[in-house]
């Protein structure tokens, strides 16, 4: 059911909030924004609060624009993405579309009336997470809210709210305007860095 709701998203848009519980520093960073995907490839995180920022990808390039230091950074996806491990490279509504191919799913313990709550094991190792916990509506599927969990006992909840699917989301939303008096770096490639 979730497999094939999530193979017939072409694109996908949500405002969030979302949570990071840092172990280390033993803090917890707040923050809002937008989300925007679009098969195939593309997605832009807009953060508003506590600070500007934006994660950009056209499908080919990933830009990270971050306005108080007046600088974007550029990377060729083929330099971010593991192309054989694709829970690396994907965005949610992808990873959805593929949940019985790229996870081991299970009902988690945590009991909700109104929502299927589910625990993913990645199948191939990710150094990006070693769970996702999703947070379905019981009557359409839709994706509430996502927990991810790593290695170092670090925890981020994304809740998702004003949730539009397939509602023609322009290629624009995926191109970063980089503004004038802006640097912009251009990451060194793998081969260039060896």
């Amino acid at each position: 059911m979730i497999q094939a709701k999530y193979r017939s998203v072409t694109d996908f848009y949500a405002r969030f909030n979302q949570e990071a519980s840092i172990k280390a520093l033993n803090q917890v960073q707040k923050s809002e924004g937008e989300f925007w995907f679009k098969k195939p490839g593309k997605l832009r995180w807009s953060y508003h609060k506590p600070q500007k920022q934006e994660y950009v990808s056209n499908g080919y390039t990933f830009w990270f624009y971050n306005p108080q230091e007046k600088q974007v950074i550029e990377y060729p996806i083929s330099e971010l993405i593991n192309p054989g491990n694709p829970t690396t490279t994907s965005s949610l509504p992808e990873l959805l579309g593929n949940i019985n191919t790229l996870f081991r799913p299970a009902f988690s313990d945590i009991k909700d009336s109104s929502n299927y709550v589910i625990d993913l094991i990645p199948i191939e190792e990710t150094d990006q997470y070693n769970k996702l916990t999703i947070v379905l509506d019981r009557k359409n599927l839709m994706l509430k809210a996502v927990y991810l969990y790593d290695s170092f006992g670090n925890a981020t909840k994304v809740i998702l709210r004003d949730i539009k699917i397939n509602k023609g989301i322009p290629d624009s939303v995926f191109k970063l305007d980089i503004p004038e008096g802006t640097e912009l770096i251009k990451a060194p490639s793998l081969t260039e860095r060896h």
